[in-house]
């Protein structure tokens, strides 16, 4: 394994921030040996008049060596307490930005990345892939240099007092190596599939919460928390697998380690009986043996875990190299809001949804997209906004290509009010000031007004501080659209983009609803879609779309008199008024 890849890869770029993690932990376990030296030192003074009788024994010494052990014992306290706070410190702190990071890395890419994904692969990113990555900072890593480092010098100290015994102490160490690369190949055959596993429950417990309502509605529980269910039970297996796997083989580098031991204890004694150490030398030998291999053990152990978490920080890499949207670098003010289609074709996947589209949408007026479901209407008002980039051809605002401007001043210039709207889990005075987080309480009343959704914002218990849910959930649709158009007055962007803001209203809210539309259109750039032919009847411009064409534009009059495909959409809403049940 590449540790210095996945270092790389967990620090978002930036390795150097992992110095003072390791360089702390080390010297912890360095400090950790020195009790047991000082320890020792204390145990030859004692044996000294037992080598050589009549040698009366150094008090003065043994206290000396015994105030050096109480010193050792609080520097190892300063030391150690440094450690632990730098190590979850500096670690949470690196994952804390690497989340961000990442957050603001998916806001740039485009959204065909997200139409290939479920959202439980996605939420994986932040939450369960950043949570092993937090892992192996905090635990993992530092724990894993200390316990390499310590018994390397700890080795190299001994064998300056019997090269012999030291050198029998280490033979033992590589012969674990075998079994412990056996673990890590399976823990990483085994850690893909399960974090597959892992992302997919995610997704279907995601799936079964959102769509609660309609399987009661539709009495699903049997079928769909049996797709939950196996879910489940497909990641029970693998963590099974994973751990039986893995285990064994854990265990007999293990074997193998504390079988190092017995070899100091029986090639020590051979040495003793042949006067080549002396007895406090072999004291010493078994009372560091286990000092040699218990960080070795607990190195293994984090080893094959760093193996499994490895496989999270490979999937935040492989985000992080995901080539967002290009940028373009001009933040000049834009004074034309026209905007052209030129020669533009653009696909879902395999899917042509555009081809050779040209149009020109006027600035300072009202243009109307219409045209049946799937012939393109949204994904004009998406490619406007570069929520993706065309296949070919070319989207210009005020005559300049949008991929010449930067993605945020782009979209400084865009208002967006979508049929399906979304609020945050925060107060509706936060929802509305989205598009301007400085302005003042009394701008926002103000937009609040003229969206017509003062008076029952002021009606609720906590007025602008009320709390809205999880996508706007205490609110109506009603209610929802008319903040999501309070706030697109409040950022009074010139372009206004609206996808089918009346579509789903009820009379009453309609009417709201098309008079605070009235309010953010005004001296502004609009492209409105529409399926309610009635509601855009008076559009400066209506631009028929069929098959991701222009089947016929003009005015209401002049395709009426045209008799063409919108005469036929307006004839069939107007017979569909008629129906009764």
């Amino acid at each position: 394994m590449n540790y210095q890849a996945v270092m790389n890869a967990a620090t978002m770029g930036r390795p150097e921030r992992l110095r003072p993690l390791i360089g702390w932990t080390i010297a912890e376990y360095f400090f950790r040996g020195a009790p047991y030296g000082i320890l020792l030192m204390v145990v030859w003074e004692l044996f000294k008049p037992l080598q050589d009788p009549g040698t009366a024994l150094d008090v003065k010494r043994v206290l000396y060596w015994c105030g050096a052990f109480f010193v050792s014992l609080i520097l190892l306290y300063l030391i150690s307490r440094k450690a632990y706070f730098s190590a979850y410190k500096d670690s949470y702190e690196i994952c804390a930005d690497g989340r961000l990071e990442i957050a603001e890395h998916l806001r740039k890419l485009s959204m065909g990345f997200y139409n290939t994904r479920d959202p439980g692969d996605i939420g994986a990113y932040i939450v369960s892939d950043y949570a092993n990555i937090e892992n192996l900072l905090s635990h993992q890593l530092p724990q894993i240099c200390g316990a390499l480092a310590a018994p390397l010098v700890l080795l190299a100290c001994l064998s300056f007092i019997s090269w012999k015994l030291a050198l029998a102490a280490a033979l033992v160490i590589p012969l674990a190596w075998p079994a412990a690369w056996v673990s890590f190949k399976i823990i990483n055959h085994f850690g893909i599939k399960h974090q597959k596993y892992k992302v997919d429950s995610a997704s279907r417990m995601i799936e079964y919460i959102q769509g609660i309502r309609l399987i009661k509605a539709f009495n699903l529980g049997g079928t769909k928390f049996d797709r939950l269910q196996k879910a489940f039970h497909r990641l029970k297996v693998q963590s099974i697998k994973l751990e039986a796997g893995s285990g064994p083989t854990v265990l007999l580098s293990s074997f193998v380690l504390n079988g190092g031991f017995t070899l100091i204890i029986l090639f020590g004694f051979t040495l003793l009986l042949a006067d080549e150490v002396a007895l406090p030398v072999y004291i010493m030998f078994l009372i560091l043996g286990s000092r040699i291999y218990e960080p070795l053990l607990h190195a293994l152990i984090f080893m094959a875990e760093l193996n499994y978490y490895k496989l999270g920080v490979d999937r935040v890499e492989a985000l992080r190299q995901t080539k967002p949207l290009p940028e373009g670098n001009v933040e000049a003010k834009i004074v034309n809001h026209s905007i052209e289609f030129k020669d533009v074709s653009f696909s879902y996947h395999d899917a042509k949804v555009l081809n050779n589209f040209d149009l020109c949408i006027p600035e300072h007026a009202l243009t109307a997209l219409v045209g049946p479901s799937g012939s393109g209407k949204t994904t004009l008002t998406r490619l406007i906004s570069r929520f993706w980039d065309v296949d070919a051809g070319e989207i210009r605002i005020g005559g300049k290509s949008i991929k010449a401007y930067t993605s945020d001043h782009l979209l400084t210039n865009i208002s967006m009010v979508f049929q399906d709207v979304y609020l945050f889990n925060d107060t509706i005075y936060n929802n509305i000031r989205i598009g301007r987080p400085h302005v003042s309480r009394e701008e926002i009343i103000a937009a609040a007004k003229m969206a017509r959704c003062h008076d029952f914002v002021t009606a609720l218990p906590e007025g602008y501080e009320t709390m809205v849910g999880e996508s706007g959930s205490t609110l109506s649709g009603g209610e929802k659209q008319r903040i999501s158009i309070a706030r697109a007055l409040l950022k009074d962007a010139p372009i206004v983009l609206l996808d089918e803001a009346t579509a789903a209203l009820d009379p009453e809210n309609e009417l709201y609803i098309q008079a605070a539309i009235d309010e953010l259109v005004k001296n502004k750039t609009v492209v409105v879609i529409a399926h309610r032919l009635n509601t855009i009847s008076r559009a400066d411009k209506i631009v028929v779309i069929d098959k991701g064409s222009i089947a016929e534009e003009g005015t209401h009059d002049d395709l009426m008199s045209r008799k063409g495909l919108y005469k036929a959409l307006w004839d069939e809403q107007q017979r569909v008024k008629g129906w009764k049940f």
